[in-house]
């Protein structure tokens, strides 16, 4: 999902593969009101699925200007103000990433191409431990992170879960994903595997705090953790993920509090022919039965209308999304199957895919961005 034609502002529901997959996803939104008050966002189906958008929302939070607002793993939106990066930030390989992770700039962390080498089923992780100042006379703290999912992800679904698996692969997308205990199965092991996992380190005890699911690769996300405050001058953490899952391009701390929501509905659909699409915005309009359905090149234009903001206000908007997708199958996954068991899930197959990931990522990623499906 993007405004204009060039700022990617959100990728929604990126992992909600199949019907009983659907799910909300809020994304923060450096989009602005247009001059006659509107909030406008063009939607996209750029790659090889089917989209079942089920529900758009805009959400509003008024603060102070020296707040930056985001989304926490609870689904609320915190204010941060005051935010400190990191004084240390070690990796897993004794990396120092403590500048590269000082500032939103582009600059991301890779896992060392020692420890991805030596990934197998038993150990596969990659973590980084981060030292933050804590803001003085704070009530609340929260880590700020702003991320992405590399490839790998991609690897895991698109290679080794349908296109090593052949004709197969029709019947996991078919029957696998759509019964609800193989599903369930598949979701538990996802969340308990992937994603990025928050610790408080304590002496030499790491206590787990936040948990966040995966992103996708295509937009980064802004993203709060609201920690205990240690009442101490800096506060101890370990961002623990499998490795090379993530690109991390920000880490920060601040002083937080959990402001106001305002929602505000769809207020129009204007599809790609610049004409009134009433039908899209009643299957758009409220999380229910009725579904927008988009196919690979296929865009409209979301709109909605805020209250206008008082003199001297400032305010963030946040793009709730909900929804689900279906993959399309390659013609060169059925011609050229590697394993013809059912796929089943694994630390095995974990370990397969990063290993896959490692050796193929550079043409993977070069490819990833050539291959989007052009809109029309």
């Amino acid at each position: 999902m993007g405004i204009g034609v060039h700022r990617v502002e959100a990728e929604g529901f990126s992992y909600s593969i199949a019907s009983l997959f659907e799910a909300r996803d809020v994304d923060r939104l450096r989009a602005t009101a247009q001059p006659d008050g509107s909030v406008r966002l063009e939607v996209r189906n750029e790659a090889y699925e089917t989209h079942y958008l089920n529900h758009l929302e805009l959400l509003e939070v008024r603060h102070a200007p020296d707040e930056f607002v985001l989304r926490d793993p609870l689904e609320r939106s915190v204010a941060v103000r005051d935010l400190r990066p990191a004084t240390r930030a070690i990796d897993r390989a004794g990396h120092d990433v403590t500048d590269l992770l000082a500032s939103a700039d582009g600059r991301v962390t890779r896992t060392d191409s020692v420890l991805l080498a030596g990934a197998d089923a038993k150990d596969f992780e990659d973590h980084i431990d981060l030292t933050l100042p804590v803001p003085r006379g704070a009530d609340s703290v929260a880590l700020v992170l702003r991320l992405r999912n590399s490839l790998l992800n991609t690897v895991l679904l698109y290679d080794i879960v349908l296109g090593d698996r052949g004709a197969r692969s029709l019947d996991w997308l078919g029957q696998t994903t759509q019964q609800v205990g193989p599903a369930l199965a598949l979701g538990q092991w996802y969340a308990g595997k992937m994603g990025l996992r928050v610790l408080v380190l304590e002496g030499d005890s790491a206590r787990e705090v936040a948990h966040l699911r995966d992103t996708g690769p295509v937009a980064w996300k802004d993203l709060a953790v609201v920690l205990p405050n240690p009442h101490q001058d800096s506060i101890r953490l370990r961002l623990s993920y499998v490795a090379d899952n993530w690109r991390i391009d920000r880490v920060a701390l601040g002083a937080a509090r959990i402001p106001a929501v305002r929602t505000w509905p769809l207020a129009e659909v204007i599809g790609a022919d610049d004409r009134t699409d009433t039908t899209a915005l009643r299957s758009l309009s409220a999380p229910d039965a009725r579904y927008l359905v988009t196919s690979p090149g296929q865009r409209f234009t979301a709109i909605w209308r805020p209250a206008p903001a008082r003199p001297g206000e400032t305010r963030t908007f946040l793009l709730a999304s909900q929804g689900y997708y279906t993959e399309w199958i390659r013609q060169g996954w059925l011609a050229a199957p590697r394993d013809t068991m059912p796929f089943r899930p694994s630390n095995a197959v974990l370990a397969n895919a990063v290993q896959r990931w490692r050796v193929e990522q550079d043409s993977l990623e070069v490819n990833f961005n050539r291959t989007r499906v052009p809109v029309r």
